[in-house]
């Protein structure tokens, strides 16, 4: 059997654990740079994506208020035809608000024992 030094086995490892910290560091190097190419990559696209959110709250904003201005205008317009229609012929709509006034009252007037 051969026999290897102490010497030289201590050496060996100090080789190896050197090598080790070398290659350790490369990594990190490496790691560090391809993170850092995604966080920029990343806070590239969170700025076009901020900017299509704007785009899209301004538009729908816009779309809010023609929304609003078109149901008023469908408003008025209904309010004018009933408004027409009960001059032209009060009588149902008298009859109607009385009918109604009259459940009203009883569903109300009823009492709970």
């Amino acid at each position: 059997m051969s026999t290897v030094a102490p010497e030289k086995i201590a050496e060996a490892l100090k080789l190896l654990e050197e090598a080790a910290k070398s290659q350790k560091d490369e990594l990190k190097k490496m790691a560090c740079g391809k993170f850092e190419i995604l966080r920029d990559a990343l806070l590239s696209e969170e700025a076009c994506i901020r900017e299509k959110l704007a785009l899209a709250g301004h538009k729908a904003a816009e779309m809010a208020k023609h929304m609003k201005e078109v149901s008023e205008e469908k408003a008025k317009e209904i309010a004018e035809t009933v408004d027409e229609s009960v001059h032209k012929n009060p009588w149902p709509y008298i009859g109607g608000v009385a009918v109604g006034a009259l459940l009203l009252g009883f569903i109300l007037g009823r009492k709970t024992s």
